[in-house]
């Protein structure tokens, strides 16, 4: 009986980075935005509207007013300098439905290197719960968000998501130019992402 891959698996974070660096010569791990984590803090920018909106409705959820606590968004997963992308490696514990609140809210305007409809199709089949802090859901959805809008902030291509559960990606080589071709297919590399 085949054992059941596990999706924390160290590997297979560490071979998305592999494939990534091969493929575009660099890929910072936990790399900072720079990027401010308070609603407050996009008051006046072209998303206030829509930030505003998920914030409120992250609140309304569970009743946590308070669940942004960092000043700074978190880092993200990856980075790849050149185009300049971001890459999200997310494990089940992202599919809440505090994260499928925050999506509800994405307009069309918002262009996403994901899909969004997979995305929400996740939260509800998932529907993960974290209570450690009691709002950490809530707070991951939050920070989520960000790093979704961070690229129409910083004019950079659309945030790139990878399901952990999607594939084994411990099982690809890195070196092997088949195996960075499936692992184009398996992130959907699409126009403007090309090396």
């Amino acid at each position: 009986m085949k054992k059941r891959h596990n999706e924390r698996c160290k590997d297979c974070k560490i071979r998305v980075e592999e494939l990534l660096n091969n493929i575009y010569g660099k890929a910072i791990v936990n790399y900072n935005l720079k990027l401010p984590s308070k609603i407050d803090d996009y008051a006046g920018s072209p998303f206030e509207k829509q930030l505003t909106q998920i914030h409120l409705n992250l609140q309304k959820y569970r009743g946590h007013k308070i669940f942004v606590k960092a000043k700074k968004l978190p880092n993200v997963d990856f980075f790849i300098p050149e185009p300049g992308f971001i890459v999200e490696f997310d494990e089940s514990q992202h599919f809440t439905k505090p994260r499928e609140i925050a999506l509800s809210y994405y307009s069309g305007v918002l262009t996403l290197g994901f899909s969004k409809d997979k995305w929400v199709n996740l939260c509800t089949t998932l529907d993960k719960k974290d209570n450690d802090p009691a709002y950490r859901d809530e707070q991951r959805a939050w920070y989520d968000s960000l790093r979704d809008f961070a690229p129409e902030i910083l004019k950079i291509k659309p945030t790139l998501r990878l399901y952990a559960s999607d594939y084994i990606w411990c099982s690809l080589d890195a070196n092997n130019k088949a195996d960075q071709g499936k692992f184009r297919e398996l992130i959907g590399l699409r126009d403007g992402y090309e090396e």
